[in-house]
């Protein structure tokens, strides 16, 4: 492990930033946002988005080296088939990350694994 980090967003905070224009565009990634788009509430589409925003504060400050010059769009996080989040681009580095949400907040927590600390090289 070479780093770690920990966000939470208070879904309120997110909610008065989406009136803000084009937020969406400066928080999501295009397979990000054909997702977002799928969502069948406005509830559940802040839940998404207030998620993302959490993973990717928490993906700087676990590998701020990675993240330096790369904006939040540069950065793809989807689900896998039993919902939980990966990193799917860039894929440069290991990453394990979980999300959860309450009924006001997203919390997202981070670790970073360097390839250079992979034992199996």
């Amino acid at each position: 492990m070479t780093g770690i980090g920990v966000d939470i967003v208070e879904f309120n905070r997110i909610k008065a930033m989406v009136k803000k224009e084009k937020f969406i565009d400066k928080v999501l990634s295009n397979k990000e946002k054909e997702v977002y788009l799928t969502l069948a509430s406005e509830k559940r589409q802040l839940e998404y988005l207030a998620g993302r925003w959490a993973i990717k504060e928490a993906i700087y400050k676990a590998a701020p080296a990675l993240c330096q010059g790369k904006n939040f769009i540069d950065f793809s996080i989807l689900n896998d088939v039993s919902g939980a989040p990966y990193l799917d681009e860039p894929r440069v580095a290991t990453f394990m990350m979980t999300l959860s949400h309450s009924e006001n907040y997203a919390v997202a927590f981070v670790v970073f694994v360097s390839s250079f600390c992979n034992n199996d090289e």
